[in-house]
């Protein structure tokens, strides 16, 4: 059954069809699906490829967080250590772009990285800096992927993110050969913060790929921190903003490590 419900989700079957397939109620639910979806599921179904690495919402070891927001996933393909998601966690994201401040800020918030299990997305910026200082500690890190597991992206993060897993974990909803696409990158942002048990923005234009994640964390109900800074500094609107529209200032990381009751 798993290897069919990873089929599913190489195949992008959407979430409802799948939930019905496994409770045997697809019949009554018939017309609620395309055509194009019928096609794809029934190509999976006779399909007889077989994948490794993979964990479905029906293992004991799927990461309960994704079960409890909308659109969760019902497939994960990873490489590295399933136990850390089990762990506490603090999503941790913010600008591609870097200024001469971005490595000290994520180095003032070192001891979220090196006491809890960081998340983040494995992209250029704020996201790298924060994979590269848990590695440096040899502390596990969360790296939820846009792309497959077979296509590492952005190159120049390939071999950090090939270092991740001998500590932490690299995720994707994605069949391992499925290549760089766009939209993907905003899909896997619900991920992001779903796998967080709070959400840290440290820098961040007022529009941008980080914005999509805190949305996605308020609809989840997350808790989000935002990083003060200069209103001058461009990086530092959106972080901002969120704290104008209610979003908790972070100035340091025990706010967030007496929160989660761990002891230093």
């Amino acid at each position: 059954m798993n290897q069919t419900i990873a089929r599913f989700a190489a195949a992008r079957i959407p979430v409802e069809f799948v939930h019905h397939y496994l409770n045997g109620t697809l019949e009554a639910h018939r017309t609620h699906f395309s055509s194009h979806v019928w096609k794809r599921a029934s190509a999976a179904l006779r399909s007889s490829e077989s994948f490794n690495r993979f964990v479905t919402w029906e293992d004991e070891t799927f990461p309960k967080r994704l079960l409890e927001i909308p659109n969760p996933p019902y497939c994960l393909f990873y490489d590295g250590d399933l136990e850390v998601l089990q762990e506490r966690t603090t999503a941790m994201v913010g600008s591609r772009e870097l200024n001469r401040i971005s490595q000290s800020l994520v180095q003032h918030y070192h001891s979220l990285i090196e006491e809890t299990v960081s998340v983040s997305g494995g992209a250029l910026g704020i996201d790298g800096l924060v994979h590269h200082h848990a590695v440096n500690e040899n502390r596990p890190t969360v790296a939820v992927l846009g792309a497959g597991l077979n296509n590492l992206y952005p190159a120049a993060n390939r071999q950090l993110l090939l270092r991740i897993p001998k500590q932490g974990i690299l995720l994707s909803e994605y069949a391992p050969n499925t290549p760089v696409q766009k939209f993907q990158f905003l899909e896997r942002n619900r991920l992001v913060s779903g796998l967080g048990d709070t959400l840290v923005v440290l820098q961040a234009r007022r529009k941008s790929g980080t914005m999509n994640t805190v949305g996605h964390a308020l609809e989840q109900g997350k808790t989000v921190f935002a990083v003060p800074g200069s209103p001058l500094d461009p990086l530092a609107e959106g972080p901002n903003r969120l704290i104008e529209e209610g979003a908790i200032p972070l100035t340091n990381s025990d706010q967030i490590i007496r929160d989660l009751r761990i002891v230093r």
